[in-house]
């Protein structure tokens, strides 16, 4: 039989076996949940770490492509720029602080003949003649002082030595902090502008002579002709009651011959004022004008001319004809000879003579020179009128020719 206490000792063995199995507690259960949450939170935080590295790099994207952007809109204007500076026509250099050129255009080139090469480092006094140094740096002092300078017009010197008319621009180039780093100079040919200028003042002036002609004209038909009528007519009716001495009735007759002369004298005077008008093209101012536009180009630049006096009333035509040839001749001996920058041309009218004056600042008289068959028609001419002429050195340097020749007294 079995043992009742054995068996209960089995059961309680079997009892006590199963209670020394490992049974979960309230500590495992934490861990294991914490895990649990772990491992369901990771793939969550790497979503947002991945979306986070997706954003920093769209928005470094965008800023890498707003600067790519902004650094090819600066490229392209400066290209531009650069085309716009490279394809003028007008000189454009630029200078540091003390004047000394820094860059050169091709426009500058073709205007003053110089290369950048040959340029470049030099002061830029190089180009200019004393006055125009003196009007670039009077600028550069307004800059200095006010920030900005006026335009002004200069003779700037070429490569070869001869002389041009521009308009020069000079402007401040500063720093991203605003100091000073040096001047840009624009300088425009203005040549033409200036023959323009004088071809409309000269034109100006002639319509002024022309208006005052017509008036003398008039004047001379309404006022004067008809009063000398109305004299001539009296005197005829007086004479016609005269029965006095023959000595008296010539004496009038003599007066009567004398108004019918002087009327056709105004009568001519009307005519060659009127015919003056309507024939320009034949006119001495003009003519001296032409002479002086023709030789510009010989001579690099634009003479001088001045023109005083009645040169249309009082200077008859063979003697026109004579200042023209000497003026002509004048301008081509300096063109050819005198290395000059600088030609005044000067006429003058009295009423008994006709001056032309033609002065340089070249190469003066060579002495070496001792006969001309140029200069001796010259003389020729002024010996033929009656005339005088010389040659004598101009100062500083250059020379001055002098061609004078009397008026007829009733012109």
């Amino acid at each position: 039989m079995m043992n009742p206490t054995q068996g209960t000792s089995d059961e309680g063995r079997s009892g006590m076996g199963h209670a020394r199995d490992p049974q979960p507690t309230d500590g495992a259960h934490a861990t294991r949940a914490h895990d649990t949450v772990a491992q369901q939170a990771e793939p969550e935080d790497r979503a947002l770490l991945i979306e986070d590295l997706r954003q920093e790099l769209d928005d470094t994207n965008r800023g890498l492509i707003a600067l790519h952007t902004e650094l090819e809109t600066a490229r392209r204007a400066e290209a531009r720029l650069a085309a716009i500076v490279a394809s003028s026509d007008d000189a454009m250099i630029s200078v540091d602080p003390v004047l000394r050129i820094q860059t050169w255009n091709p426009g500058a080139g073709r205007l003053l003949g110089h290369t950048e090469q040959h340029l470049v480092g030099q002061k830029i006094d190089t180009l200019m003649p004393g006055p125009a140094l003196d009007a670039f740096q009077a600028a550069v002092e307004q800059i200095r002082s006010h920030g900005h300078a006026d335009s002004h017009q200069s003779r700037w010197r070429r490569a070869d030595d001869t002389v041009v008319d521009v308009a020069v621009t000079v402007s401040a180039m500063r720093d991203a902090d605003g100091a000073l780093i040096g001047y840009s100079t624009t300088a425009r040919d203005i040549t033409h502008q200036l023959a323009a200028q004088t071809e409309l003042t000269t034109a100006r002036a002639d319509r002024e002579v022309l208006a005052e002609r017509d008036r003398i004209a008039r004047d001379l038909h309404d006022l004067v002709i008809q009063r000398l009528f109305a004299s001539g007519l009296t005197l005829q009716s007086a004479l016609a009651r005269l029965t006095g001495p023959t000595q008296g009735i010539e004496r009038v007759e003599r007066v009567m011959n004398d108004l019918d002369d002087t009327i056709k004298t105004i009568r001519t005077t009307i005519y060659a004022l009127r015919e003056t008008h309507c024939g320009q093209d034949g006119r001495l101012r003009t003519k001296l004008l032409a002479e002086c536009e023709q030789a510009t180009e010989p001579l690099g630049f634009a003479p001088a001319l001045r023109m005083d006096g009645l040169l249309e009333t009082r200077v008859p035509g063979h003697i026109a004809d004579h200042l023209l040839a000497v003026l002509r001749e004048a301008l081509s001996n300096t063109a050819r000879h005198a290395r000059a920058t600088v030609v005044d041309v000067s006429i003058e009218v009295t009423d008994t003579s006709v001056r032309l004056t033609v002065a340089d600042n070249g190469r003066g008289i060579d002495p070496a020179v001792t006969r001309s068959s140029g200069l001796s028609n010259l003389r020729t001419r002024a010996q033929e009128l009656g005339g005088t002429f010389s040659l004598t050195p101009n100062q500083p340097h250059g020379a001055i020719l002098d061609f004078s020749t009397p008026l007829p007294a009733d012109g």
